[in-house]
């Protein structure tokens, strides 16, 4: 999902599970970005699959930024093309990837499987869940040269402070938006999954060790 305000030349790439519904939503409804999520025609071509779990833009290789950046239909129905792409600022949000893997399972998980057990998927899952629990946020904002794109990345630990950064980085200096909650599946503090089997924590830092690398988390190591 991409968020696009061409006024002022600027795109939000939403990366599953960081409160990226919510920032589009706000975005699109009080600072004149307008909201894309959709499929190339060569979706099954680009991503190498023949997974039928998706109508839209989830798979197991490309993240939203090259998806959407080199798809010249999409390109057109959002009014970009390369230009924009490397000059719009482009901004973010990530989530602790202990939690954004929890927050994933709870939101994919519709057989009752427990944590431990569901990250044994992993390569396995449908492109659905793979790219809502297990592909790495930073796939999202890489370019073709494997560079990461975005030239500001939020935290969802600081969800409105960082927003109200970016906006004003934008220009944008009245903030007239109230902070709200969307409706989402609850679930426990994150860190309750992985009390009673520390190796989960090691589990993790494999499944999303790009995140490690190239994000400010701290890493757990059992």
């Amino acid at each position: 999902m991409c968020s696009i305000n061409h006024e002022k030349r600027a795109l939000f790439i939403h990366i599953p599970k960081t409160g990226g519904s919510y920032i589009s939503e706000i975005l699109e409804k009080y600072y004149g970005f307008k909201t894309y999520y959709l499929q190339r025609p060569d979706h099954r071509v680009f991503c190498g699959g023949k997974d039928n779990s998706v109508k839209k833009h989830e798979n197991h290789i490309h993240g939203t930024l090259m998806y959407y950046k080199t798809s010249g239909y999409i390109n057109k129905i959002m009014n970009m093309n390369r230009e924009k792409w490397d000059n719009y600022f482009i901004f973010t949000f990530v989530r602790n990837p202990y939690d954004k893997i929890v927050s994933g399972w709870n939101y994919c998980n519709k057989y009752n499987i427990s944590f431990s057990n569901y990250l044994q998927i992993n390569n396995g899952a449908n492109d659905f869940d793979y790219w809502h629990v297990f592909m790495p946020q930073v796939r999202h904002i890489i370019n073709e040269k494997g560079v990461n794109a975005a030239h500001f990345i939020g935290k969802f630990e600081m969800l409105e402070e960082d927003l109200a950064k970016v906006l004003f980085m934008l220009g944008i200096k009245n903030i007239i938006h109230k902070p709200f909650k969307k409706n989402g599946k609850v679930h426990k503090n994150y860190l309750e999954y992985y009390k009673d089997d520390g190796e989960l924590f090691n589990k993790v830092n494999k499944i999303l060790k790009e995140d490690f690398d190239n994000l400010d988390y701290e890493k757990i190591e059992v």
